[in-house]
């Protein structure tokens, strides 16, 4: 029998060390479902493993680091079916900060380099379907607005001005699958 994609990540000593079982960086997080977690708190890696992409790229040691997101998670939906989660976590104060050629580069990395060719064996599997492939770009409220302004109006302001601003990022494509990336507000959740 083959193992499955969570079985080999689960497998390789490289890809185990940077299991984590949260997302979260400075003042951005994600939130996961509280059915993905054991009873001692520790992601149940039959369910879902969360692999800190940055983590395993600046311990390469590497002269020139290459630009990657912060996690990669692959959900098991049943049936040798797995969902991909792509988030890249931005803590930022200023809207200008937000530098598309560089966001684009971390998710092409993470696709190009270390799921097709770092770890080839372990993702690009034939006997695995892909049901979906999320790019999440989460963003931390941004310090400059106004803290009287409700999360409504926030949320149009802003989205607004980071989607025209990330549109010219083409689609990402992965095993059959197109993703666009998404800007989610701290704390999204996945389930």
């Amino acid at each position: 029998r083959r193992m499955l994609v969570i079985e080999a990540i689960c497998s390789n000593d490289d890809l185990r060390a940077i299991c984590k079982n949260e997302i979260k960086e400075n003042n951005a997080c994600v939130n996961l479902d509280s059915s993905f977690y054991l009873d001692n708190g520790n992601l149940n890696d039959e369910k879902i493993i969360n692999l800190a992409i940055d983590e395993y790229y600046n311990g390469l040691g590497l002269g020139n680091t290459p630009p990657s997101i912060d996690n990669l998670l692959v959900i098991n939906r049943g049936d040798k079916k797995f969902a991909v989660y792509l988030i890249e976590l931005k803590d930022v104060k200023k809207l200008s900060r937000l530098c598309n050629i560089n966001i684009r580069t971390k998710f092409n990395t993470t696709i190009d380099d270390f799921m097709l060719e770092r770890f080839k064996s372990e993702f690009d599997r034939d006997d695995v379907k892909i049901t979906d492939l999320n790019l999440w770009l989460v963003c931390n409220r941004f310090s400059f607005m106004s803290k009287s302004i409700s999360d409504e109006d926030y949320e149009k302001r802003i989205k607004n001005t980071i989607i025209e601003k990330l549109m010219m990022i083409p689609p990402f494509r992965y095993k059959g699958k197109i993703g666009m990336l998404n800007v989610m507000f701290n704390n999204a959740e996945i389930c």
